[in-house]
């Protein structure tokens, strides 16, 4: 229960420390029900939003908001970097993190309590140990979308069709809310056939070519009963049209026309798989407040400030400079270089923290009777270098 969220071999951890920690604060599948009550009855409407946008942000299976990209033996950094910059035109970037999950890493590493989604982007064949794990992975909720992989399981197989291999199709895809779009991609040469088996069949069908044998090409599978679903797909909806050989000049240009309606679809598979796609906004940086819990020691504080500030309440530093003011002034300039510091408190007041209650809560001498206090900033780190 106590495992990183990133994997091992992850070199990215200094940049995602932060995202990751307050993934970690939501990503309790306990408190997710207990938020939800709280949200119904004691908090009022404003505070609504804030914590929808915190539950939006891990999703109701409480799974933290890691998506893996799996490219199986490949482990160039130009195919994953490919995927992952499709994915991020389509997913809010700010609400997920992107990893690749190696060759090595998938009966080792703890990834299958820690991802949401899963994205299977090769077409060698998946190795026995590597099937169960991915079914494993499912079992426990999570959400698996193939891209021209060989990856099947519950009575769906691929079937070879050499003459459609690298060739752009027109394709009809259903979408969500039960509309049809129709474009054109590129085709990896397999096709999804349905074995024939008894009782009710999780097989939808969502995408099939437009020729005469109408050849199945995106495919929708539920498994078990924790919510675990795939999207398996043999039309390639991750490769950006610059970085596909096509054959003539024809086929590009089909695919450049059907560039925008490719990304409709991938969003609609990705929504339809429970990630959030609409683009977050970054709110406004706002300054900081110096508040303390005891007069006598904001006095000393401020005198103190005196002698280490310059002539205009600058106090410089590597990263963030911090400019001291009385009182706040609407034309104050905000940067992430530059942050302002209001020490007066009287014109202080949050909705998201109470110094009266943090007041009295705090039983140490000397501890915690200063603080710095900014709703909005872009990282602590910077802020209190030097």
């Amino acid at each position: 229960e106590h495992h990183h969220l990133h994997l091992s071999s992850c070199h990215e951890c200094l940049q995602l420390e932060n995202s990751t920690i307050e993934s970690v604060k939501f990503a309790s599948a306990e408190n997710i029900p207990e938020l939800s009550d709280d949200c119904n009855s004691k908090l009022e409407e404003k505070n609504d939003d804030c914590l929808a946008r915190g539950v939006k942000r891990v999703n109701l299976a409480g799974k933290p908001p890691n998506i893996l990209i799996y490219l199986g033996s490949e482990t160039s950094k130009v195919e994953f970097e490919q995927v992952k910059s499709i994915l991020q035109e389509c997913i809010d970037a700010d609400s997920y993190t992107i990893y690749q999950l190696h060759e090595e890493q998938v009966l080792k590493a703890p990834w299958i309590d820690n991802s949401l989604l899963l994205i299977i982007a090769t077409e060698e064949p998946i190795s026995e140990e590597n099937h169960k794990q991915f079914l494993k992975f499912l079992s426990k909720g999570g959400k698996i979308l193939g891209f021209s992989s060989s990856f099947t399981f519950d009575g769906i197989q691929i079937k070879r069709k050499n003459k459609l291999k690298k060739t752009v199709h027109e394709l009809t895809v259903s979408k969500m809310d039960s509309t049809e779009i129709k474009l054109n991609l590129l085709v990896s040469g397999c096709i999804f056939e349905e074995a024939m088996k008894e009782g009710t069949s999780k097989v939808k069908t969502l995408s099939r070519l437009n020729n005469a044998d109408k050849d199945t090409v995106i495919v929708h599978l539920t498994y078990g009963d924790s919510g675990g679903e795939a999207v398996l797909s043999q039309a390639h909806l991750e490769l950006d049209i610059n970085s596909i050989d096509v054959q003539t000049e024809e086929d590009f240009n089909l695919l450049k026309i059907s560039n925008t309606k490719r990304y409709e679809i991938l969003k609609d598979i990705l929504i339809s798989l429970g990630l959030s796609c609409e683009l977050s906004e970054i709110p406004p940086l706002t300054p900081i407040y110096l508040l303390s819990s005891d007069e006598e020691i904001h006095l000393a504080f401020l005198k103190w400030l005196e002698g280490n500030v310059d002539a205009e309440g600058l106090r410089a530093s590597s990263k963030v400079s911090l400019k001291f003011v009385s009182s706040c002034d609407s034309k104050m300039e905000i940067t992430p270089s530059l942050m302002p510091v209001i020490t007066e408190m009287g014109s202080f007041s949050s909705e998201h923290f109470n110094l009266k209650t943090y007041q009295q809560n705090l039983q140490t001498k000397k501890l915690g009777k200063i603080l710095l206090f900014s709703e909005v900033t872009t990282t602590t780190m910077n802020l209190l270098d030097g």
